[in-house]
């Protein structure tokens, strides 16, 4: 599964999809989609989700080896809990 680039609410407000790793500690990548509406209604509207991964705990891992995932399996993630998100506060 791919993050697509625009997604609908259930009550029909489309989304513009953005995605963006960004390295916030010399060990700690955190990775954010974000839903941005495409009509600005309010100042409050779009929402956002992240995740924060250590590379000290990734490094770890790989030492016992156990898997670690990709950025793109940690974005597929984001993606179904932005989906959800997105259905409890948008309808």
């Amino acid at each position: 599964m791919a993050v697509p680039p625009y997604c609908l609410s259930r009550a029909g407000k489309v989304f513009r999809v953005q995605r963006f790793s960004e390295l916030v500690a010399p060990d700690r990548v955190r990775y954010v989609l974000r839903a941005v509406p495409i009509r600005h209604v309010s100042q409050g509207d779009g929402l956002e989700v992240s995740r924060e991964l250590d590379a000290a705990v990734m490094r770890e891992m790989l030492a016992l080896r156990q898997r670690i995932p990709t950025p793109e399996e940690t974005f597929e993630q984001l993606w179904q809990q932005l989906r959800l998100e997105l259905d409890v506060q948008y309808g």
